[in-house]
This record gives C-alpha cells, structure tokens and sequence, in this order.
C-alpha cells in the first residue's frame, strides 16, 4: 500500500517549523526487547505488555507506550529521517528506545503503523494522563508544575530555517526535507532527556516530536517549539488533515489493557 499525503499547512509555527539513505538505523538490543516481550514494565503489576505503562485515569484505563514510535518495513528499520509516503508493504511500530523515533509521518500512517503492532493510536485522554503522571500528580509538565527548560527536547533553533533561510511560507518539500531531523542539536534519541518522563514513566512527552492521537490533532510539542499551542502536556496543535505530515510529527501507540 502507498500512501499519499496532502498537505494542509505549510506556514512556519502553525504545526511547524522539520540526505537520504537506503539504510535504516540501527535498534539496540534493549528496543529488541520490546518487540520480543523481555523489555521490562514500568508498572509491575498492570495488565500491559512489555515496555508500555498502566495508566489510570478518570473514566478508564490505558496501556501507553514508554517511547515515541518507530517504525519497521517488514523485519528493516525504516529510517526516521525518511518520509514513508514511498513505502509499499507493511509497516509496524516499535519504541524508539535508545534510537531517532519516526518523523515525517501522518496520522493515517501512524495508526496503520500501530496496528501493525496490534496497538492503535492514544486517544487525547490517555496521552494526556500518562503525560501528566499518576493521579496524586497531575503535573502540567511529565516532571512537575515547575517548568524546566532544560529538561525536555525543546527550544531549539528551527532546521528549516537553519536549511532554507527565514520565510514565511515554506513549501511541502521543504518541510519533508530528510536533512530536516538529522541535523546537530534538534532531533534526540528516545531517552537521551532523562528528566523528561512522567511518573509512570513515559518520556519524550514533551518536546522531540509531535505525537499524533486518534482525534487527528497532535500534543505535546516538538523540539523547536513546545510553547505555542499550550503549556506541557495540554499542547495541542488542530490545525491539519490527518493525512498531513512534516520534519515534527511522530506517534507513540496504546493499547487496551489485557
């Protein structure tokens, strides 16, 4: 199957502002566990599989991926830094632990990318309670009310304009330009910002990419920008079609609980 995105927004700031190669990156031994089941759980004694948390909030219950997704092509790690419209077969995701999770990905594309991995995408209620930890927490921030600039991945100067120069409406190519996420001091690897997770353990909830959830819009902010659209784990950018996709947005999956 080929996907075909189309674009919605192409304005700096509004999702905003993002060297091709045939080889994907490669996954450490520890996010190998995650797709064998020998990743440990955050929260022993949930019903969750392996490398996902038990989150609990008003109304129900969730298992939610500790890292941001990325994505495999059959059995190939498919490269972060690669938009996947050119990918014809199956996709799953898997936790970017310890790798570049999936950017330049769509909302469509992340939910065929979890289902392939028998998850599906968060709803905004679960992926706002794992972001703002266990009930008796209930943080703004994964870490705490306190902001902390230096805690997550954010702030950091825009690889678009670092690319093609200060403009006001920058074109999809550009926005979809691979060199976008692999430049020094933007993109991290999932948990290389260890301040940055949430009580129950989930990191990268702020800043790094944004991450799509089933009602099409995505939260928590990106690496340039995690202010714009909210504080911490209310950020939340509406502005898109669910086919749309740029340098800044990722997905992390859930699942039911077992």
């Amino acid at each position: 199957m080929k996907w075909v995105a189309a674009v919605s927004c192409l304005v700096v700031g509004c999702s905003d502002a993002m060297v091709e190669g045939d080889a994907g990156p490669a996954i450490p031994d520890a996010t190998m566990g995650a797709m064998d089941g020998s990743m440990p759980m955050t929260d022993a004694s949930g019903p969750c599989p392996s490398g996902m948390a038990f989150v609990r909030f008003d109304g129900g219950a969730a298992c939610v991926d500790l890292y941001e997704g990325a994505i495999l092509v059959g059995e190939k790690p498919w490269p972060w830094y690669d938009p996947i419209d050119k990918v014809d077969g199956a996709v799953r995701a898997i936790p970017a632990m310890g790798i570049y999770p999936q950017g330049y990905i769509s909302q469509v594309q992340a939910a065929a990318a979890c289902a392939g991995s028998g998850k599906r995408l968060c709803t905004l209620e679960e992926w706002t309670a794992a972001c703002r930890g266990r009930p008796d927490h209930d943080f703004v921030y994964p870490y705490g009310n306190a902001y902390d600039s230096t805690a997550c991945n954010e702030g950091r100067e825009s690889p678009i304009v670092r690319l093609f120069g200060p403009n006001p409406s920058y074109s999809y190519q550009e926005l979809n330009d691979p060199r976008c996420d692999q430049l020094d001091g933007g993109l991290a690897k999932g948990g290389d910002f260890p301040k940055c997770k949430s009580s129950y353990g989930a990191v990268d909830m702020h800043g790094n990419l944004h991450e799509w959830v089933d009602d099409g819009s995505f939260v928590g902010g990106y690496f340039v920008d995690a202010k714009i659209n909210g504080a911490g784990c209310s950020y939340r950018t509406t502005a898109h079609a669910k086919t749309y996709h740029d340098y800044s947005t990722g997905f992390r999956c859930c699942a039911d609980p077992k």
